[in-house]
């Protein structure tokens, strides 16, 4: 995977290798970059083999630095790729429930762990592949903050839309025992995810402790905006 370099700092390592804007990153220490996350992880040596392409011909460069010293490289997005978006149908989503008249900016549904590692968004982790949680786990992205729901599989899918949904109990395990931290929110639905099924989710998550860091409680939020959604009602 290529990343195409926009633009190097003046006064850069980057730009003292000879590193120059239009130029493609290859590789990093070997490995290829994804997005950010590998880009940040992969740079923070001491030492850093960048391999690049230009013009179609390609150059390893061998650059020392401090730890965590940045090389000065700028891509063309923020996160290195596109942003996650959210694959679930949820029975209280927030987006669905908007006016016709909202921003479209409102209106995408994004479900990306990585903003769940930067910015501390709340994210599902269906749209998460067995090999992205071990990419996860590789690059130590604790802590996350993630919806659950639910942890009973059958009605975290009902909630969510999806049969993904039921994979989260797996998926949390691996994030706990590589040691991955996380924070959990629950959207309460009267009579649907409250009573049993909340103190069942409080009960296994609270297991789960010390990498179940905490768990918010959210009464579902509901607007005048819900023609042909599913049947709720707001918490008394």
């Amino acid at each position: 995977m290529a990343q195409r370099i926009v633009s190097v700092d003046g006064g850069s390592l980057a730009q003292a290798a000879g590193i120059r804007a239009g130029d493609e990153l290859l590789r990093v220490n070997g490995e290829t970059v994804v997005d950010l996350l590998d880009y940040e992880a992969l740079c923070a040596d001491a030492r850093v083999r960048l391999r690049v392409r230009r013009g179609g011909e390609e150059t390893e460069y061998d650059v020392e630095k401090d730890e965590y010293e940045p090389l000065g490289l700028n891509f063309e997005t923020p996160l290195m790729s596109g942003m996650r978006l959210c694959c679930n149908k949820c029975l209280f989503c927030f987006v669905d429930q908007l006016p016709q008249n909202a921003r479209p900016s409102l209106r995408l549904k994004d479900d990306d762990w990585r903003m769940s590692l930067m910015m501390g968004n709340y994210v599902t982790l269906t749209n998460v592949s067995d090999h992205e949680l071990d990419r996860i786990i590789r690059r130590h992205a604790s802590p996350l903050y993630i919806s659950v729901h639910a942890m009973d599989p059958l009605l975290r899918s009902r909630i969510l839309g999806t049969p993904r949904g039921a994979r989260l109990p797996e998926q949390l395990k691996a994030l706990a025992e590589g040691g991955i931290e996380f924070h959990a929110q629950a959207v309460l639905c009267p009579g649907i995810n409250d009573g049993a099924a909340l103190e069942d989710t409080i009960e296994k998550l609270a297991a789960m402790h010390p990498a179940a860091r905490s768990l918010a409680l959210v009464p579902v939020g509901l607007t005048k905006h819900r023609d042909g959604l599913a049947p709720l009602k707001p918490m008394d």
